[in-house]
């Protein structure tokens, strides 16, 4: 018995479905783009409360110091947090990483007791604020995004907003902010969140996110002399 010819698809059937197809990708790029802005900071968060942790590690062992209070001589972010390698707090350099910058880690640290290849230059992403110790004010910026310039205060690009944080050109430099002016900031009692910046790519230290429960900023509890003493620790780059 002979089987009925089958009907096939023509040019307009094809396109129709094409164009489904566009419509549906073009319709969930913007949902994608929110899921990994947001996927990426919370690695990120993760990634710098993993670093406090370490610091606070380290601090229990010296003093109340962390690495630069013991190590004078080091000159970068990179040399700082390798002191943790050393005292083998830490095995694993991605944490000093963030999900698509620039500066991330191979996973390479060499081998004791000196990690001669941790954190090698291109290899941080995270500044730490100098001479800083355990014991300091709670609410302390002490690990933040690596910034355009180490000296104080810190300021990050937001020159262009309209263009995606995730695109190529715009997280292949130091200090970018995430899209909507946002920087993740890690302080001294552990906490770590993503705040806003002002629109000169500086952060206001009197926002409710630096008072404490008197209704004070950290940065009020130092003195001018001290305040102008203020730097972190830059990163290195390739």
């Amino acid at each position: 018995m002979n089987e009925p010819p089958r009907k096939r698809w023509g040019c307009l059937q094809w396109g129709i479905v094409l164009g489904v197809a566009l419509l549906f990708v073009s319709l969930n790029i913007p949902i994608f783009n929110v899921t990994a802005k947001i996927g990426g900071q919370s690695k990120a968060i993760v990634n710098c409360k993993m670093i406090i942790l370490c610091l606070k590690q380290y601090s229990k062992d010296a003093d109340s110091a962390y690495p630069d209070g013991k190590h004078p001589e080091l000159k970068s972010a990179n040399q700082v947090f390798r002191e943790l390698f050393k005292e083998e707090i830490i095995t694993v350099e991605r944490i000093f990483g963030c999900p698509l910058s620039k500066f991330n880690p191979d996973n390479d640290i060499g081998r004791s007791p000196n990690y001669e290849k941790a954190l090698m230059p291109g290899e941080c992403h995270w500044m730490l604020l100098k001479n800083q110790t355990e014991v300091s004010h709670p609410r302390t910026p002490i690990v933040i995004e690596n910034s355009l310039n180490a000296s104080w205060p810190p300021k990050w690009d937001v020159s262009k907003p309209s263009e995606s944080w995730w695109s190529s050109n715009a997280n292949q430099k130091k200090g970018r902010s995430w899209n909507g002016r946002r920087i993740i900031i890690g302080r001294n009692d552990g906490s770590v969140a993503v705040e806003k910046l002002r629109e000169d790519g500086t952060l206001d230290w009197h926002s409710p996110s630096n008072l404490d429960e008197h209704g004070k900023s950290w940065i009020d509890y130092l003195t001018p002399e001290q305040v102008t003493k203020l730097e972190y620790w830059d990163i290195e780059e390739k």
